[in-house]
């Protein structure tokens, strides 16, 4: 029996875009730091942003996502080659939203072709508290 390699990854959530000052050089190949915490408060009219992961030498990532409360607002996964610019991913049906109610929906991106990635999330209403927990994986 063989098993393929999976990294876990939780995700830390900020106030400030971790693109802002992020260098993708040789000392920071792994993408950036974590800072913040764990439990994204959703509130107000607040955006929060993840760390940004370096995806670079993962085939499949899974993503756990759940929020309570009564948050409304748009969730967002972010990739970039460059590390420059960033540009949102599109996905086939629409990713689910949170709309007033605590819900928690699974994503399954297979296949990425991108090297960074980040998730945001941008709140219009309401408040909650938003997790995320990745499960990343490659196929050799």
């Amino acid at each position: 029996m063989s098993g393929k390699n999976q990294y876990p990854q939780i995700f830390n959530w900020q106030s400030t875009s971790p693109v802002i000052g992020f260098l993708p050089l040789k000392a920071n190949t792994s993408g950036s730091i974590p800072s913040g915490v764990t439990n994204g408060v959703m509130t107000g009219t607040n955006t929060i942003y993840s760390q940004i992961i370096d995806v670079s030498r993962m085939d499949n990532i899974g993503l756990e996502v759940e929020w309570s409360g009564t948050p409304t607002g748009t969730f967002s996964i972010l990739v970039s080659n460059s590390g420059i610019q960033f540009n949102t991913m599109t996905f086939s049906p629409l990713l689910g939203q949170p709309s007033g109610s605590a819900a928690s929906m699974g994503i399954d991106i297979n296949q990425i072709p991108f090297k960074y990635m980040f998730l945001q999330y941008v709140n219009s209403s309401g408040f909650g508290v938003l997790n995320v927990y990745g499960q990343m994986k490659d196929l050799n």
